[in-house]
């Protein structure tokens, strides 16, 4: 009994559901210079939560530099201001290329060896050491609190809530765990995913603390299945003569996930209320999707007819 009770320890260590990666530095500092560049740029969401904030903690770290040092950094900043943070972290392929050659470079290398622009990676080169001087232990220590608080809702609703959104969608998940990549900083919406399983947690934004913030790394996680999704709902409407706005499928993993999470805790109010999602875009769907998903959800109908549906409610 114990070999077997070790055996199947080992096993579900081996299988967890999310990797967190914490130490991240070059994912941090490029984050960090990027939403500073959002700022500086006056770019659309430069006033939201997620980013607004980054002037501040800027503030305090210059203090602890030198003139020449403040200066170094503020060239960097320009820089991003300039380029990098006029892309978008989700949907521009160039940014999302620079983002994942970032969170796989060794801390203690350099920029210029990397596969990069050399204007970025210039930048960080030069903003590197004073990162570090002014910023990064906090941003790492700031990280790792985070999934340290991650660690309880894990263990005690982790199982459930994959088993309900893996059952939802009919797929597997990545069986040797997704990779969450924490970041004190990331862009407007304190957490995105995008391709090659690139998934980005601000472990520094309000939205991403407690439960909110162990909803949203699974929401984030669950578009490791946009492609299938969207390919099952464009199969569907051809079929049927319908029109197929991929901003369901967003609309469908908000709703699921915030589903899942009260299943576990009842009185738990889903981020998309929380961040007002269905007084925005996606609230077109909201009554289709407790019409027709929610049944589907509750095992009344099939996929298929519940997707049928909220197909033909546009």
């Amino acid at each position: 009994m114990k070999l077997v009770l070790t055996a199947a320890l080992v096993l579900a260590q081996a299988a967890p559901i999310f990797r967190f990666e914490t130490d991240g530095f070059w994912l941090n500092l490029h984050h960090f210079l990027y939403v500073l560049g959002r700022v500086e740029s006056k770019m659309p969401d430069s006033k939201r939560d997620a980013v607004a904030g980054a002037p501040a903690e800027e503030a305090e770290g210059l203090t602890l530099l030198s003139e020449q040092e403040r200066q170094a950094w503020r060239e960097a900043v320009a820089v991003y201001a300039a380029s990098v943070s006029k892309r978008d972290a989700v949907f521009d392929r160039a940014m999302f290329d620079l983002t994942n050659t970032l969170r796989r470079a060794p801390e203690n290398g350099a920029a210029a060896t990397l596969a990069i622009e050399p204007e970025v990676a210039a930048a960080l080169d030069r903003a590197a050491a004073i990162y570090r001087k002014a910023w990064w232990e906090r941003h790492r220590d700031s990280n790792r609190r985070w999934v340290e608080s991650m660690h309880a809702p894990l263990q005690q609703y982790g199982k459930k809530v994959l088993s309900y959104l893996s059952r939802a969608y009919q797929e597997p998940w990545m069986q040797e765990g997704y990779p969450v990549n924490v970041s004190a900083w990331s862009n407007w919406a304190g957490a995105y995913s995008t391709n090659d399983s690139l998934l980005v947690v601000s472990s520094r934004s309000k939205g991403n603390q407690g439960l909110h913030g162990f909803e949203i790394t699974f929401h984030e996680a669950m578009h490791q299945w946009d492609d299938e999704m969207d390919a099952r709902l464009l199969k569907i409407a051809k079929a049927n003569d319908l029109k197929f706005d991929d901003l369901l499928s967003h609309a469908m993993i908000f709703y699921t996930t915030g589903e899942a999470m009260k299943t576990v805790v009842p009185a738990h109010v889903p981020y998309a209320e929380l961040a007002g999602i269905w007084k925005g875009r996606m609230g077109v769907y909201k009554p289709a999707l407790d019409a027709h998903w929610q049944p589907y959800l509750d095992g009344k109908s099939t996929m298929d007819a519940a997707l049928i549906a909220l197909l033909k409610s546009r």
